[in-house]
């Protein structure tokens, strides 16, 4: 009886101080864009820009540059000529080891990164997104919630995938601007 009381006060003021009284993993929120023809991820969106195809490719290399680590490591298309880029970006995935609470890393997402540019236009396309490994692991299966080999940490997986292609889109965005060049005034 004393034990029981004992184990009871102590549930009732962890609840009081807003401690968790049962640590649960939470699925984390994603909004990934499927493709209704191909079933799978594509991030693309014609962004109306003012400039000309060049500038907006100079705009572009300049964005990849300041984006990626080694640009150079990406790019498999560069062609001012026609107003394209292509290349492949990479992104690290992690989880949170449950027994020891320590970021781990999970793997190496690989995906096509695409940028056509017009006369006051471009267009990004982020499409083909795998986990990097001795073959293609479309990263769309983690999406299945009834597959026999169902992880928990895919939901983290596809979640952190959304929030740095939202990153991603959001600082192409405001680099593909014209630059605002202060006059120094003095």
């Amino acid at each position: 009886m004393k034990q029981c009381f004992y184990m009871l006060s102590r549930v009732l003021l962890m609840g009081m101080l807003g401690l968790p009284l049962f640590a649960q993993k939470q699925a984390q929120p994603y909004n990934l864009p499927i493709d209704p023809e191909t079933k799978k991820i594509v991030y693309r969106e014609v962004v109306e820009q003012k400039g000309t195809p060049a500038y907006l490719y100079d705009k572009a290399i300049e964005w990849f540059g300041y984006y990626y680590l080694n640009p150079q490591a990406v790019y498999t298309v560069q062609s001012k000529e026609n107003g394209k880029i292509e290349g492949v970006g990479r992104m690290k995935i992690y989880y949170t080891d449950e027994a020891s609470g320590v970021k781990r890393d999970g793997g190496l997402i690989l995906y096509q990164i695409k940028m056509e540019l017009k006369e006051n236009k471009f267009r990004y396309t982020l499409m083909d997104f795998n986990l990097k490994g001795p073959s293609r692991f479309s990263i769309e299966k983690w999406m299945d919630k009834s597959d026999p080999a169902y992880n928990s940490n895919w939901d983290s997986y596809l979640y952190q995938v959304d929030t740095t292609m939202q990153r991603l889109i959001s600082t192409m965005k405001e680099k593909m601007k014209p630059s605002v060049v202060k006059k120094d005034e003095w």
